[in-house]
């Protein structure tokens, strides 16, 4: 073991550790500063230290009143280009953007008033300091002020309900007015008020006439594009059609044997109607077809050129123009031959020649082939068939 070293007397000296202070601080906190001196705030601070500056320097040399001058346009520059940048739009005195007005599915109406709907800018929704403006004109006349100070809506879409109208096109629009005076107008809308029933004239046939088939053609004229029913009270039966922009309209409405009481209703655009009554008397005559050919037999071994002829008339004996008529040809030794489509004349008449070669027939030498022509009609079907014989 190592020996211990001799006492020399002293007392060996102790350590002390540091008591805690009652005064220090356990622990330390951030004390936060707060949102500070504003930018603008700080700005004209710094502006004024730099003005006592130059107001201490100029002194001396009687230039104080220069730039005291100067420093307070610097200022002035300042403040106002400090206030430059994003703002909330429309800024107050700008001019607000064009309204719209949602235009009617049928500007044609017989009500006296009407609600006026649109739509305004996004950026003023809710504003108090805009209002809508709506101006009425008739047609090729200067608008005319008749609603102001309609407030601004918390949406998007606002309304003016029972706007009246006058007589004829009422053609409206819309401008926003602010704090920067009336912006641009709306796209116009245009209504029409019509208040007047349509003239209605039926020009075939006439009131007590006689006619034949199993329906019957009603022409006239009313007001353009409005829309025609006739209904036949003797067989309920009823059909619809639409004038034309004229005016001149035809419907076609099924009758029945004997007397048949038809109402002919037009309606305008604006919902007006007119109704006449014509009666009609149906007659015993039949819708009827002819058909004739050049030659009745044909010899095979010469050939032949055949000729048909269709004629189609109506119960009346009236010919019937523009009619289909489909012609059938079956002719012996030959393959049948079908012509649909055929469309009859002003005569009511369709013709068809149909040539046949040396012996291409000879196959039905001796037999008997056919032709049908057949059409179907208002009036209803007709057809008509006769024979051809294919001689040797």
């Amino acid at each position: 073991m190592r020996p211990r070293p001799q006492s020399s007397g002293r007392t060996t000296p102790q350590k002390l550790r540091p008591r805690p202070s009652p005064y220090r601080i356990s622990q330390h906190k951030r004390v936060p500063s707060g949102p500070g001196i504003p930018f603008i705030g700080r700005a004209i601070l710094a502006l004024a230290v730099v003005a006592l500056g130059a107001v201490v320097l100029y002194s001396a040399t009687g230039q104080i009143g220069k730039i005291v001058a100067n420093v307070g346009s610097a200022v002035s520059s300042f403040l106002t280009n400090a206030g430059t940048g994003p703002s909330p739009s429309p800024s107050p005195g700008a001019l607000a953007g064009a309204p719209t007005i949602v235009a009617p599915s049928n500007p044609y109406t017989s009500e006296a008033s009407v609600d006026i709907s649109g739509t305004v800018p996004i950026s003023i929704i809710g504003s108090t300091d805009y209002t809508i403006s709506l101006y009425q004109a008739l047609q090729g006349q200067k608008p005319t002020l008749i609603q102001h100070n309609v407030a601004i809506p918390q949406t998007a879409t606002f309304t003016i309900p029972g706007v009246k109208l006058l007589k004829g096109a009422n053609v409206f629009t819309a401008t926003i007015v602010g704090p920067g005076g009336e912006g641009t107008a709306s796209s116009p809308v245009t209504y029409v008020l019509d208040t007047a029933k349509p003239k209605l004239t039926i020009t075939s046939p006439k009131d007590g006439a006689k006619v034949n088939g199993t329906a019957v053609a009603i022409t006239g004229r009313t007001q353009g594009s409005s829309t025609i029913l006739a209904r036949n009270g003797s067989n309920q039966s009823s059909a619809t059609a639409r004038a034309d922009k004229s005016g001149a309209f035809s419907v076609t409405v099924a009758i029945i044997q004997g007397l048949n009481a038809i109402t002919i209703t037009a309606t305008d655009p604006a919902s007006n109607a007119t109704t006449v009554t014509i009666s009609l008397t149906r007659g015993t005559g039949k819708l009827a077809l002819q058909l004739t050919s050049s030659l009745n037999s044909f010899s095979a071994r010469k050939g032949a050129s055949l000729v048909y002829t269709a004629t189609l008339t109506d119960p009346d004996g009236k010919a019937i123009v523009g009619q289909s008529v489909t012609l059938t040809i079956t002719l012996a030794g030959l393959g049948p031959d079908v012509r649909a489509g055929l469309t009859t004349d002003s005569h009511g008449r369709v013709t068809v020649t149909y040539p046949v070669n040396k012996h291409a027939a000879d196959a039905g030498a001796g037999k008997w082939g056919s032709v049908t022509a057949s059409a179907d009609t208002h009036f209803g079907h007709v057809q008509k068939t006769i024979s051809i014989k294919t001689l040797p």
